[in-house]
């Protein structure tokens, strides 16, 4: 039997490590993630705090499509909502300013 323990988080302060490693692939398969994550570097953030706005994008994108939001509806849908939230991003904004704001 294999033990997915380290698959599976058991609090969410060990979801969010395993989502900042997921960002990895992103970065590499998305374009708009990719210029946003330079953006932010180029504004001197660190590489850590640029891989956390994009992992907090993802969250929030995703707590859109989960609770079908008029936004997500306005945005046309996920890729549309996340798509327009790395283009703020690169353009200055947070993921809080982008989703709290």
């Amino acid at each position: 039997m294999d033990d997915d323990s380290t698959f599976t988080p058991r609090t969410p302060a060990e979801a969010f490590p395993l989502l900042r490693e997921a960002v990895i692939p992103i970065l590499e398969k998305n374009p708009e993630a990719r210029v946003a994550f330079r953006a932010m570097r180029d504004r001197g953030l660190s590489e850590e705090q640029a891989r956390e706005e994009i992992a907090r994008v993802l969250i929030a994108v995703m707590f859109h499509v989960g609770a079908g939001s008029e936004r997500l509806a306005t945005a046309g849908g996920g890729q549309g909502l996340r798509s327009e939230a790395f283009r703020r991003l690169a353009g200055g904004e947070t993921a809080r300013e982008i989703f709290e704001g």
